[in-house]
């Protein structure tokens, strides 16, 4: 069987009537980590999950209704102690609404792409002037506004899902080499990303294909080092999607 028939494949196996959000949550926390971490030079600050601090208190001061408790230690406010008190459930319905449906991965048909998008935006925000969308719709070859509208989401669903998906993890691995370049503190954290990247693609990839596929340059699978796997950047939100601190 062919490199590319093999590859289209295991695509399809991915390919859905659209992305199920379930079915990326345990992906990303596999890449994420569970541990509560405060880490020097970490443009993040204080995680848990992949969720910051920041990004934690800014969704619990825009909830309407308070389904999941906020203040954890019941002190009246919210703090980092309250962040590193979560559970998995807890953060659960912020990757929901803060992620995978503002990159409206619900209108997705390829699993794998969804993941691939959404990853990258958990990881390292829309960008400056929400420049990684950009990235994505000039991968798809449509009009570079940075919003994902009718349009991307037409030309995501109608190319190729395995180009697409390899374009975006090159991308990727690009932004994060120049942002080490740019801010040599973040330089630690390189090795970490590029790890993100393949075990993604090992869970979207059989392991053999990983190795001959895999445009990072790796030659087997590795497992997560928890001191190395950081935010590239944080962007902080707000619950109309308004950008309130950038990195790059």
């Amino acid at each position: 069987m062919s490199k590319i028939l093999t590859y289209l494949l295991v695509f399809l196996s991915f390919t859905a009537q659209s992305a199920d959000f379930e079915a990326f949550f345990p992906h990303l926390i596999k890449v994420e980590g569970t541990f509560f971490t405060v880490t020097q030079y970490d443009a993040g600050g204080a995680t848990k999950f992949g969720v910051t601090y920041a990004v934690y208190k800014t969704w619990c001061n825009g909830k309407i209704m308070e389904v999941v408790p906020c203040d954890k230690d019941r002190n009246g406010k919210i703090t980092t102690n309250d962040l590193r008190l979560t559970v998995l459930q807890d953060v659960k319905p912020i990757y929901k609404t803060q992620y995978w449906d503002i990159c409206k991965a619900d209108l997705i048909e390829n699993q794998a792409v969804a993941e691939n998008i959404v990853d990258m935006v958990v990881h390292c925000g829309m960008g400056y002037d929400r420049s990684h969308i950009k990235a994505l719709q000039r991968i798809v070859g449509v009009s570079q506004d940075g919003k994902i509208g009718p349009k991307t989401l037409r030309a995501i669903n109608q190319g190729n899902s395995s180009k697409i998906y390899n374009d975006l993890v090159k991308y990727r691995k690009s932004f994060y080499k120049k942002l080490t370049l740019k801010k040599r503190t973040q330089k630690k954290f390189l090795k970490g990303w590029y790890k993100r990247l393949l075990i993604l693609k090992s869970i979207h990839y059989s392991h053999d294909e990983v190795k001959k596929l895999s445009p990072l340059g790796f030659s087997r699978v590795v497992p997560m080092d928890s001191n190395l796997v950081y935010g590239c950047y944080r962007q902080t939100t707000d619950l109309t999607n308004q950008v309130i601190q950038t990195y790059e």
